[in-house]
């Protein structure tokens, strides 16, 4: 298994990454971060990041995926599919 797969989020997934970005957590976050986070702004806890072993990067600490890399990968397997069709 690849330690970094497709990264394709869902809108509340991209809603939690973009929440957490604006609050300065753009590379890393700690579970005490994510606690703060929802004592703060009332959200959920992100079971799907916590416990996806692929973003975890220490104890309870976790890598979290950005929008940059998440559109870019979105683009590039869009362009990937156009050329098989084009050849």
């Amino acid at each position: 298994m690849e330690n970094n797969p497709s990264v394709k989020l869902s809108d509340s997934q991209k809603e939690f990454v973009e929440l957490a970005n604006s609050e300065g957590f753009n590379s890393t976050i700690t579970r005490k971060d994510i606690i703060s986070l929802q004592g703060k702004h009332g959200i959920k806890k992100p079971a799907w990041l916590m416990k996806n072993m692929s973003y975890r990067i220490g104890r309870a600490q976790y890598s979290l995926p950005t929008i940059g890399q998440v559109m870019s990968e979105s683009t590039d397997s869009v362009t990937t599919d156009t050329e098989v069709n084009d050849q």
